[in-house]
């Protein structure tokens, strides 16, 4: 049942290509079939079904990336393929999340953009712990290359057969299970620019001893970082500034457009402080001498109205930029069965790895207000600022903007460790059902830890200074008592360790993330019909998952620049069940070869959310022996996860505009008046009803939280499609499916004002939005909101998936081609269900309408080459751009090669090498695009050589 002949691995090749014969694709070798040599059958998984199958293709949509594909794309990290796949999109990469605290480094996959926590990632079709506490998404980092056999990809809705988080489709990861020898591999990325470059080693080995294998790998690798100051495209950025031309009564005169290029510096923060004073703008030399700062090149009025310089001293934007963040990683992975005859066997995985990232961006820049008898400050500088009040101080004041240089860049470094375990027991339980009974338990440990930070508060006592008893003191005393010694910041090294310590300090948090699966399934035939047999599968799934955070003293306190935490205490459980039924019902007739339908249901019941039922229903028509259609629909749900639901308090402050105000009653939406009046009053508001002053003059406090009372998503989708196999072309197949999904009751995020707007602007107050605003019961001003998730959202999202195969041989050598397109038909998303508030974005940058990936390959003796091509459509920034707004909204279309070849110098060694970006593809030089990682290839181009030796 287990042996792997030949027969049975042409079976399986047919159905992964989604193909009623076995189409060759790069990295598929098809085997001879002989059937005097195949005795047994292996049923086999495909993803998107639970049901076993012998010799049919997937009942849905299924997308294949072998591992050898992966070598041929020159990767290293299986993330860096799924990205330039067409039906995904990036949800976490390094090349976006440096600046994303707690996320740097992180490596999720989108299906379809519909957000990484709407795709499920399975592991051998079992669930795989997340990435970061509080989300659902897997960082596919912890998951080496080397252990993948290959990947299928299923873009339809398939919480029925997987449960929650399958709402965009499912990547199953399937890895090798067997390995008799040893194998090391080691690769270097070189860039053409310098930062980036990349390092791989891989040790991978196993034995076959009958009943017994095992296959282990032990793998490592590197990428380093990426500063804007690497690339002259990020390096000398466009510029955007007020148009000085601008027309107010041409439609088509925009308001802002690009000035050129170069490195922008904003003037108002240096290294050794800035001020401006009399026309003039001062800073500190380093031995602490005030002199007029050396200012570039200036700009033109940016659209804000302020004025930057081409170069010169102050915040240069592109020395302060990261773009890559830099990862290490270590994986251990090793694979065991154990047949303890023909019919059971037992399975384990273990996966164990290591990732080091850090993220880092420029030093903390301060404003604060310096006095004239500051006396850290040189006298030349006190005079000057004694002339200067700002209108407020007899002493003399200017606001001084401060780079934190000295205190290094704001470093965080992620330390990630996974530990996971799977063990599992199937086999046969007659001739006809078979068994899967498992477990899986998983660990992360998820340590965030800053470097270059500072008590803010304690930093502005240090600067303030004054001469107490011939002794140059803190000037508050409250201050003094707690150990505050001053910190002279004009100049450099001009302060003592001691100063430097009180203010200056490092800050950690630590988070953990556990999950528990066990789970059991059954499948086989229930019954002989006319056309066949009705198969069946049965599963029942437990899942229990937490996730912690608990963040430094002083992170919690809100003391230190830019970052204050909270701490995070989640869990849930979910209790499952679902039947699947595949049911012939003609065979045999003109034109329907075969008829089978589909169908799987599951019911679920999640301890924050409650109950909930996903189905699937499908037609697999097979006309011919050329050509199969394919229909599928189907509803999946998605939980909230822990974050949404058990985000820990954070304040915020925000400027509130209160429509019940008698002075908002001209600029109230008349569409909505109406209903505004009514709402108000329902509230018991008084119609003269005016805020006081004071609260016009201050922001409001509120609170960014999660919310326990989230519902589940909901999704429906379709797929319609067909698969071609001609008999007149060997080795070609074609594969179309459109598809469309349907979703509601979406969880999204508020800020206050829209809190505000969406409240009263309802049929009545009776909605999601009011409760999350408190009025003072006597004077009936808002007081307190709270920016909760709400499943308020709505979006459609539909398009056509293409894939083309085709393969030949001839006197020099084999030749393949594969084409992988989507064409994105429609995306709308509405986050509140008010038909004003509906956007379109099809065809913008995020989703263009075509994303496309070709791949032709050539093989000839010992060698073999891979040319790919990977294409974005043109597209624009905004839809709902207007000539008035700018002149940068077009986006051009975008392509990149890549170029890798092997030669196999012995049956032992091989090598490899490759050009990737071989045409050194930039992107945009265009605000939005010219640095945008999500869409655009920031590497370069760079070169890559392998080795690989088997034992």
């Amino acid at each position: 049942m287990y042996k792997n002949n030949k027969l049975s691995k042409a079976v399986r090749l047919a159905m992964t290509v989604g193909a009623l014969t076995a189409a060759a694709v790069p990295g598929f070798v098809v085997a001879d079939v002989n059937e005097q040599e195949a005795t047994t059958i292996e049923r086999i998984e495909v993803t998107g079904s639970r049901i076993r199958r012998i010799g049919e293709i997937a009942p849905t949509p299924v997308t294949v990336i072998t591992g050898e594909g992966l070598v041929d794309a020159g990767v290293t990290n299986v993330a860096d393929l799924l990205h330039r796949m067409p039906n995904t999109l990036i949800g976490l990469s390094p090349e976006t999340s440096n600046n994303t605290i707690f996320a740097s480094g992180l490596n999720n996959t989108d299906l379809r953009g519909l957000g990484s926590n709407r795709t499920l990632v399975l592991v051998n079709g079992r669930r795989f712990i997340s990435g970061a506490p509080g989300s659902s998404a897997v960082d596919l980092n912890n998951i080496p290359t080397a252990m993948i056999d290959r990947i299928e990809i299923t873009t339809g809705g398939s919480s029925a057969v997987y449960g929650s988080d399958a709402v965009a489709g499912v990547v199953n990861i399937i890895t090798k299970t067997s390995y008799d020898g040893v194998t090391i591999d080691v690769s270097t990325t070189q860039t053409r620019q310098s930062g980036g470059e990349e390092e791989y080693a891989s040790l991978t080995f196993g034995a076959d001893l009958g009943r017994a294998s095992f296959i282990s790998n032990l793998s490592w690798a590197r990428q380093k970082q990426i500063s804007f100051m690497d690339r002259d495209f990020l390096r000398e950025a466009p510029i955007v500034i007020r148009n000085p031309n601008r027309d107010p009564n041409d439609p088509n005169s925009p308001a802002a457009v690009v000035w050129g290029y170069g490195q922008q510096v904003l003037a108002s923060y240096t290294k050794t402080g800035t001020f401006a004073a009399g026309g003039t703008r001062y800073t500190f030399s380093e031995d602490g001498t005030m002199r007029p700062q050396q200012l570039g090149e200036p700009l033109p009025p940016l659209t804000s109205g302020r004025v930057d310089y081409l170069g010169g001293e102050g915040y240069n934007f592109a020395e302060n930029s990261f773009m890559r963040t830099p990862l290490d990683r270590i994986n251990f992975v090793t694979n065991m069965n154990y047949e303890f005859n023909d019919d059971h066997r037992m399975q384990m995985e273990l996966n164990l790895s290591k990732t080091d990232a850090y993220g880092e961006s420029s030093p903390a820049f301060l404003n604060f207000i310096a006095y004239g008898d500051n006396a850290l400050l040189p006298q030349a500088a006190r005079d000057l600022i004694s002339q200067q009040n700002l209108g407020f101080d007899p002493r003399g004041a200017v606001s001084m903007g401060y780079l934190a240089s000295d205190f290094g860049n704001r470093q965080y470094s992620q330390d990630r460790t996974l530990a996971r375990i799977s063990l599992g027991f199937d086999g046969a339980i007659n001739d006809n059902w078979m068994y899967d009974v498992y477990m899986t338990s998983g660990h992360v440990q998820a340590d965030t830890e800053w470097y270059g930070e500072m008590y803010e508060d304690r930093f502005y006592d240090a600067i303030d200074a004054i001469e107490l008893n011939g002794q140059v003191v803190c000037r508050d005393e409250i201050a003094r008592a707690q150990g505050c010694l001053p910190l002279n910041i004009f100049g450099r090294g001009l302060y003592s360790d001691e100063a430097y310590d009180w203010v200056s300090t490092d800050a950690i948090r630590r988070s953990s993330i556990q999950q528990h699966v066990i789970g059991a399934a059954v499948s086989g035939d229930i019954m002989e019909l006319p056309a066949g047999w009705l198969a069946a599968a049965f599963a029942v799934e437990y899942r229990k998952e937490k996730a912690k955070t608990l963040p430094d003293p002083a992170m919690r306190a809100g003391l230190l620049f830019n970052n204050q935490s909270q701490p995070l205490s989640g869990d849930f459980d979910v209790k499952e069940i679902s039947a699947e039924f595949s049911i012939p019902l003609i065979e045999g007739m003109a034109f329907v070869e075969n008829l089978t339908f589909e169908t799987a249901g599951r019911a679920m019941r999640y301890s924050t959310s409650g109950s909930d039922t996903a189905w699937k229903i499908g037609l697999n028509w097979e006309i011919n022996d050329e050509l199969r259609v394919r229909l599928n629909r189907s509803k999946s749900v998605r939980a909230p996860n822990i974050g949404e639901l058990f985000n820990p308090p954070g304040q915020t402050f925000a400027s509130i505009t209160d429509l019940c105000a008698t002075s908002q009653r001209d600029a109230l939406n008349p569409n909505y008046r109406e209903n505004i009046l009514n709402n108000c009053a329902a509230q018991g508001i008084p119609a003269n009803f005016e805020p006081s002053q004071e609260w016009f003059g201050s922001t409001r406090p509120g609170f960014i939280i999660g919310n326990t009372d989230l519902t589940n998503e909901i999704a429906k989708d379709i797929t319609i499609g067909f698969v071609y196999n001609p008999s007149f072309l060997d080795d070609f197949s074609l594969t179309v499916d459109y598809w469309k999904f349907d979703m509601s009751n979406m969880i999204q995020s508020f800020t206050a004002n829209n809190l505000v707007r969406y409240c009263y602007q309802s049929n009545s107050i009776d909605n999601v939005f009011c409760p999350l605003i408190e009025r003072d019961p006597n004077t009936f001003e808002i007081v307190n909101f709270f920016q909760k998730p709400i499943n308020s959202a709505l979006s459609t999202t539909s398009g056509v998936d293409i894939e083309a195969n085709y393969r030949f041989s001839t006197d020099f050598g084999d030749f393949g081609v594969r084409w992988i397109g989507t064409y994105l038909e429609e995306r709308t998303f509405n986050q509140t269900g008010f038909a004003e508030d509906e956007v379109v974005n099809t065809g913008e940058q995020a989703r263009p309408r075509w994303r496309n990936r070709l791949i032709t390959s050539y093989n000839y003796q010992d060698f073999s080459a891979v040319l790919t091509m990977t294409h974005r459509h043109s597209s624009v920034l905004n839809n709902e751009w207007t000539p008035n707004q700018n002149n940068y909204n077009d986006v051009p279309s975008y392509i990149t090669w890549d170029l890798t070849s092997r030669y196999n110098v012995n049956d032992n060694l091989q090598v490899r090498a490759g050009i990737l970006n071989m045409f050194d593809r930039t992107p945009p030089r265009l605000p939005g695009m010219y640095n945008n990682g999500n869409y655009y290839d920031m590497m370069g181009q760079r070169f890559t050589l392998g080795v690989n030796y088997t034992f």
